[in-house]
């Protein structure tokens, strides 16, 4: 219809005797435009793979005590050729890639998972400084991330009843250790008289129960050789301490702050004329003070 068209014009152009002159252009005569390119377009603009899916909530918190193993996870399922690290925010330190650790702090290790696709970080002895964000990244274009914080918490332990405890000689000693702030019970509790560890003592009748977050020493018939500093120390805990002080007959927690030390009668005397040109002294019948240079002596 079209070619029709075109040649009844020109007939008409011919008749009026306008010779050559060109054909006015009808653009709904034209047909569409249409661009040959020669060889694939190259698309700059990179996506990542829609496959690659992180089947776990991201920005989870994890709770880990100094001295144990984190455990962060990164579920990741058609990495392809990718490659997935796991990076520490704070300072962008690149701590594995791959299957393989890039830190030279061999406390990070990577394992991964193959029938759940989790590439798990491994933190081993835990400690205050770990604590902080890291991110698992996939090696798409651009790249993919997951993020998890952990959380360190420094455990520590309480015996109750400290700092000082007074004993009797001849009673029955108790030592109550609580564990606070712990996420996982510890793998032992050693107890220490002064620095030797009693635990497992062969010449003396003691014992030691543990019970998650209690540890609980037993001393029976205490002796003046038990006085001194004792610890509870948790395997992954902070220790604590105790001093232990078994009074002797007639002995007073005052006597043992103060230094004073009491005397008979008979000493009296004698101590009376040692000390009767180095201080002064008042004698009341047989309950006596003599106070000297920097000593108080009680005399009953």
């Amino acid at each position: 219809m079209t070619r029709i068209l075109q040649l009844l014009l020109r007939l008409l152009l011919m008749w009026r005797g306008v010779k050559g002159a060109a054909l006015p252009v009808f653009p709904s005569f034209l047909p569409p435009l249409t661009t040959t390119l020669v060889g694939p377009a190259e698309d700059l603009t990179t996506y990542p793979d829609p496959n690659t899916i992180f089947t776990q909530q991201n920005n989870t918190e994890l709770r880990s005590q100094v001295g144990t193993t984190a455990v962060l996870h990164c579920i990741a399922h058609n990495v392809g050729e990718n490659t997935v690290s796991w990076i520490r925010r704070r300072d962008y330190h690149l701590l594995t890639v791959g299957s393989q650790a890039y830190s030279s702090d061999d406390r990070f290790q990577v394992r991964y998972i193959k029938n759940e696709n989790d590439w798990q970080l491994h933190i081993r002895y835990v400690q205050v400084r770990d604590d902080g964000v890291y991110e698992c990244q996939v090696s798409s274009h651009p790249p993919i991330s997951l993020f998890a914080t952990l959380r360190v918490l420094e455990a520590t332990s309480e015996i109750l009843g400290g700092p000082e405890k007074y004993m009797t000689v001849g009673s029955s000693l108790r030592l109550v250790c609580v564990l606070r702030d712990n996420t996982q019970p510890p793998s032992y509790v050693f107890w220490y008289h002064d620095e030797q560890m009693i635990n497992f003592h062969s010449t003396r009748e003691v014992r030691v129960e543990n019970n998650g977050g209690l540890s609980v020493l037993f001393l029976s018939n205490v002796r003046p050789a038990d006085s001194g500093n004792y610890t509870c120390a948790p395997s992954n805990a902070r220790h604590s301490y105790i001093n232990i002080h078994v009074l002797k007959g007639g002995e007073t927690p005052a006597a043992i702050h103060s230094g004073t030390v009491t005397l008979s009668c008979p000493v009296l005397l004698l101590l009376l004329l040692l000390w009767l040109g180095c201080g002064h002294f008042t004698l009341t019948s047989c309950a006596t003070t003599v106070e000297g240079r920097g000593v108080g002596l009680a005399v009953t």
